[in-house]
């Protein structure tokens, strides 16, 4: 079996080493197999799966090069996470995930990829937060929720200077017309909004987010309250 759509796009992005080749390859069969029991993904075409889960991951790959440390909130089944950490083998990468079997696929997976730079945490994101205040240079998210209740979520865990890459579709303006008054509360600024083209008819959008400074300890809030209460405006 061959990924070559995601080969392709690989080798004209300056990577050919094929170990990583190898590495989308084994996730990609794994991804499969577990799919059958525990539903992770409703993408699962060789083709889709190359497109709209691995190239989409890695789009932004350049913009994590200076950090040391990345969260991955709400990581499901590895997106963006685990391609990135196949690219990125000095970054260390923690993956957390309120759903058990979700974290129970990603420790197998990091198993059998050998990516010593994964580490999976069974949690809600506000729980881990509260533990690991200010702790991560940057935090990737995709599909994980609004803009509102994602900054809540993840800028408390940003160290102060460190950034948010939230991965969004088309409609990101009017997510983004709700942020400023979370931004303002916990120090973060939009820096710049990144567009990809993923597919002919497909774009894609990375919101970076930068934290200017510490935020209150208050955040995020327990209870789901950043999901079910956000802060708008």
């Amino acid at each position: 079996m061959e990924l070559d759509v995601l080969n392709d796009y690989l080798i004209n992005n300056g990577y050919k080493d094929y170990d990583i080749c190898e590495k989308f390859t084994l996730y990609y069969q794994i991804l499969i197999e577990w799919n059958n029991k525990f539903n992770l993904t409703s993408i699962t075409s060789l083709e889709d799966v190359q497109t709209k889960h691995f190239i989409d991951s890695i789009l932004p790959n350049k913009e994590i090069k200076n950090f040391n440390s990345i969260c991955d909130t709400g990581c499901g089944a590895g997106f963006p996470s685990i391609p990135l950490a196949i690219l990125n083998p000095n970054i260390n990468f923690t993956l957390v995930d309120s759903v058990n079997k979700k974290i129970t696929f990603i420790e197998y997976l990091k198993q059998q990829l050998k990516l010593d730079n994964v580490t999976a945490i069974h949690s809600r994101v506000e729980d881990f937060a509260k533990i690991n205040f200010e702790k991560f240079d940057a935090c990737v998210a995709r599909a994980l929720a609004n803009m509102p209740t994602l900054v809540e979520y993840t800028l408390p865990l940003i160290k102060n200077g460190g950034s948010l890459l939230a991965y969004k579709g088309i409609n990101y303006a009017e997510d983004l017309k709700q942020c400023s008054k979370i931004l303002n509360i916990l120090n973060g600024k939009i820096q710049e909004i990144k567009e990809y083209q993923l597919t002919q008819d497909e774009t894609r959008y990375v919101i970076i987010i930068k934290k200017t400074g510490n935020c209150s300890k208050k955040y995020p809030r327990l209870g789901n309250k950043p999901r079910l209460q956000p802060i708008l405006g």
